[in-house]
């Protein structure tokens, strides 16, 4: 039933797709963030609803009268060079096969990052993006929140089977990096019990992460919670979220969870701990010969690299965090790339905070940039522990933040501050108390 359904809607969808390309954007990363279809069980778990949608969406895209031209920036031009350079080391990759395979996946989650930049160019649209990413993702907030409290927390919270938030710490990641645009819409949602529903969401969401049993997603959420609350209007009800999510964890949360969390004091000594630092080690001692190309995608697979570069006796596995895995597997300049990528979009952002700090009717774009802030926080503190380096989400951020910094650009210099009102209009006053 759920296959019929989920079949329904998308083909449904189709022409309004055809007659307006956004909505296939929206459509798209519904699939990629939700991944409806793996709660499916019959044709449509398998069948490939994420690239059929990005197919018409371009499609729809190219014959359509929108602009073509994709508005270039430093995110743009980083975001270039960074598909390139991943797909030279992949030439050059050691482990070719499993390496063209995630390029080609890397490089299609770019072509729908680059259609962002140009389709989403207004306020209305932005703001539908977001709705799309909370909606998508918070729903594995609300029901992981709700089966961890219906089930005393006792068993673990996993996304979806065959996706890229299946495993428990990619999940806990990605609720992270939701929560603060769930704080986005609570403070412009006109109606009241929307601002009611998306604060139980977030208490909800924050208890999810608890039900993961991530330690990496603790730490994550302890910072967001920090950064929701130093960068967010309106504290009191930031704060009433944490102080309830807190008592969850201290009063609910079983023992064994308990007793995980508290491995964190002495991470290196438990296995996973071990593994996660030899696996740093392998790309470290990689990168160091292989300075510029590096290993390629998934360069962990390779038994040979792992014998000539891991410590003695290391276990092959992932390389768990966002920066040694591109150390790893594109090399210095990659990681450089990385980096610059990150930083830039944090950069985007404190300069929107900055120029709409005080004006009214832009301060939509003051919340914006300072929760896509929180959530490049969450993205960068639980990534040093996890393999998600290509995470489609993290990309489509980097580019509202260079989307949102354009859209300021255009729309401010038409416009005054209130501090700069209130100095114009106090100036003939101030000189005329002069004369007398």
């Amino acid at each position: 039933m759920r296959d019929i359904a989920l079949a329904l809607f998308i083909f449904g969808m189709i022409p309004y797709i055809l007659m307006r390309p956004y909505m296939g954007l929206l459509v798209w990363s519904w699939l990629g963030y939700m991944n409806p279809h793996r709660l499916c069980y019959g044709f449509a778990y398998s069948f490939p609803w994420v690239q059929l949608v990005a197919i018409i969406t371009l499609a729809s895209f190219f014959f359509s009268k929108e602009s073509k031209r994709i508005p270039w920036s430093g995110i743009s031009i980083l975001l270039v060079m960074f598909l390139l350079w991943t797909g030279l080391t992949t030439f050059y990759a050691a482990v070719p096969d499993s390496a063209w395979e995630k390029w080609l996946e890397f490089a299609k989650v770019l072509v729908m990052v680059f259609v962002t930049l140009v389709l989403v160019n207004n306020r209305e649209r932005m703001h539908w993006l977001v709705w799309m990413i909370v909606v998508s993702l918070g729903f594995y907030g609300f029901k992981g929140g709700a089966f961890t409290i219906l089930q005393g927390g006792v068993n673990h919270v996993f996304g979806p089977p065959a996706s890229f938030i299946a495993d428990n710490n990619a999940l806990a990641l990605a609720l992270c990096m939701t929560l603060p645009f769930m704080r986005y819409l609570q403070l412009h949602s006109a109606r009241k019990f929307v601002r009611m529903g998306l604060g139980f969401g977030m208490l909800l969401t924050g208890v999810a992460v608890l039900g993961t049993y991530s330690r990496g997603g603790l730490v994550a959420l302890a910072i967001v919670a920090g950064a929701l609350f130093l960068k967010s209007r309106g504290r009191l009800a930031v704060l009433l979220v944490i102080v309830a999510v807190g008592f969850v964890a201290y009063h609910f949360m079983p023992v064994q969870w308990t007793d995980r969390m508290e491995t964190l004091h002495h991470a290196e000594q438990t296995d996973s701990g071990e593994t996660r630092i030899q696996s740093y080690e392998f790309a470290a001692n990689l990168a160091v010969h292989r300075p510029l190309l590096g290993g390629g995608f998934n360069v962990y697979q390779s038994a040979t690299l792992w014998q000539r570069y891991g410590p003695e006796g290391a276990i092959h596995r992932a390389i768990h965090s966002i920066y040694f895995r591109v150390l790893g597997e594109q090399g210095f300049p990659g990681l450089v790339m990385f980096l610059m990528l990150l930083f830039v979009s944090w950069k985007n952002c404190s300069r929107v905070r900055k120029r709409t700090r005080d004006i009214p009717d832009m301060k939509w774009a003051f919340d914006l940039a300072s929760m896509l802030q929180v959530s490049l926080v969450a993205f960068m503190t639980a990534g040093a522990f996890l393999p998600m380096s290509y995470f489609d989400l993290t990309y489509q951020l980097m580019a509202l933040s260079a989307l949102l910094m354009a859209h300021c650009t255009q729309e401010i210099p038409g416009r005054q501050s209130v501090k700069t009102r209130i100095l114009v209009a106090a100036t003939p006053a101030k000189k005329l108390l002069n004369t007398v």
